[in-house]
């Protein structure tokens, strides 16, 4: 009996020195098991073999706090609109469920024709959810509104079957356009599923939306103007 008593002491001493260490060590609990989530993925300009090359430090990049930010998006970006305002000071944002493409399109025209949105403005685009049969086409109209000095972020989609075609197009756009940084939703998030609701798509947790945010941050970090 002595003997188990002995070994249970013993069993629970070695347990208490070994969490001790592991606080000490990782004070914010990573050796207990708690999740980590993934580094936001950004691609810019591409590389000689065709390929987009990863978010990487750049010598040429201009600094985006110095140029007003424009953000419109789907309910995702609804979701994480107090994280947006915290990581980017001054940033207009019209986010709103089930928004489309051809519904931005609309506004970022609005925004333009009442001259709010400024020739240095970095337009944040967030729109890859909500399939339409024109949803590439407003994409492209988008494009084509950014005029010299201003910047363009596409955001990728995740999690339905039908936004295969709208993704492959925003993956593309750096080959085609230096000033368009891609910010892809879809390969950062599918790295931490649990972030996301049943239904796949919708954040359900506030780290997601802070991932989010910072994706967004992230890309802004090595946008570039239009020249």
């Amino acid at each position: 009996m002595k003997t188990i008593i002995i070994i249970a002491v013993v069993f629970v001493a070695a347990l208490a020195v070994g969490i001790g260490v592991n606080l000490y060590t990782n004070p914010d609990f990573s050796g207990f098991g708690r999740e980590t989530f993934p580094d936001p993925v950004v691609t810019i300009l591409t590389g000689e073999d065709g390929e987009p090359i990863p978010r990487a430090e750049r010598e040429d990049a201009y600094n985006w706090e110095g140029h007003p930010v424009f953000v419109v998006g789907d309910s995702l970006t609804q979701g994480a609109r107090r994280d947006i305002e915290n990581a980017i000071d001054g940033v207009t944002i019209d986010a709103l469920e089930g928004r489309n493409m051809t519904q931005g399109l609309a506004i970022l025209r609005e925004w333009d024709e009442s001259g709010i949105m400024t020739d240095d403005a970095i337009i944040v685009v967030c729109l890859a959810h909500n399939i339409t049969d024109g949803t590439v086409r407003d994409a492209q109209q988008i494009i084509d509104m950014i005029r010299p000095g201003q910047s363009l972020i596409m955001m990728t989609g995740h999690g339905r079957t039908n936004m295969e075609a709208i993704n492959g197009f925003i993956r593309s756009l750096p080959r085609a356009y230096s000033y368009i940084t891609v910010a892809d939703w879809d390969l950062t998030v599918a790295q931490s599923p649990s972030l996301l609701s049943s239904d796949g798509v919708h954040i359900a947790r506030r780290q997601g939306n802070e991932l989010y945010a910072d994706l967004i941050l992230r890309a802004l970090e090595v946008a570039q103007p239009m020249p």
